[in-house]
């Protein structure tokens, strides 16, 4: 007998990582949900794939996609936020809303998400979540720094209150190659964010997607609550 297919939600499923995970995803394997807020998938990359229309910054457009969820009776197994923003700036450069747009972004809106969807989440789901390696070092953009600490937090309380039955994983990658925020960076910053890695390269989107497969596979459930640097050594 056919085993049925787990479903996965991807949230920012439009982004360069979120497009490289679903290429690589066995379809066999998973029935695949993700979240778009501008770039919905082109044709050639939306094959079998369910999008939701989501700017996680509005109260009421999560409330829209809860409900759509709930009326397809849709149960994830498995959820991964790829949701993020790096504005780039100082603190005296952030104006107030800007402050909490971006708070929103990389985090309040995750999770009043994560609240509004918890009942349409099935037993032993994993949450990978994916923070930064400026959670730990902190950065030039301290609301950023802020919001990805705030994730290492939240994991680590979901894995003790939410367990055994939901599961909860971090990541903390330094810089992403080919993403569009590197695509922003000056040659010389490309070039300072390289020197800086003991490994001499920076991850790329590819190997970030190789890694978040792997923690799909059951017998990563004992890493649960884990914080998992993946950042070349940087510290």
């Amino acid at each position: 007998m056919k085993q049925a297919k787990k479903k996965i939600l991807i949230v920012g499923g439009s982004s360069n990582v979120g497009r490289e995970l679903i290429k690589r995803l066995n379809k066999d394997n998973y029935e695949i949900f993700i979240t778009f807020n501008k770039n919905k998938l082109r044709s050639q990359d939306k094959k079998k794939i369910i999008q939701f229309k989501l700017d996680i910054t509005s109260n009421t457009q999560i409330e829209k996609l809860v409900k759509k969820v709930n009326k397809m009776k849709i149960f994830f197994d498995k959820i991964i936020f790829l949701q993020g923003q790096l504005a780039g700036k100082s603190l005296s450069d952030f104006d107030t809303n800007n402050i909490r747009k971006n708070l929103d972004i990389n985090f309040t809106g995750q999770v009043i998400l994560l609240k509004k969807i918890k009942k349409q989440i099935n037993k032993n789901c994993l949450i990978i979540f994916i923070s930064s390696i400026a959670a730990v070092r902190g950065s030039y953009d301290p609301i950023y720094a802020a919001s990805k600490g705030a994730i290492v937090s939240f994991v680590k309380s979901l894995s003790t209150w939410w367990a055994p039955g939901i599961k909860s994983i971090c990541l903390l990658p330094g810089v992403i190659k080919d993403t569009e925020i590197f695509k922003k960076f000056s040659k010389k910053r490309k070039k300072f964010q390289i020197k800086q890695t003991p490994n001499a390269e920076l991850l790329n989107k590819s190997d970030l997607s190789k890694i978040i497969i792997d923690l799909l596979e059951t017998h990563w459930r004992h890493a649960n609550g884990s914080i998992i640097n993946i950042n070349g050594g940087a510290y």
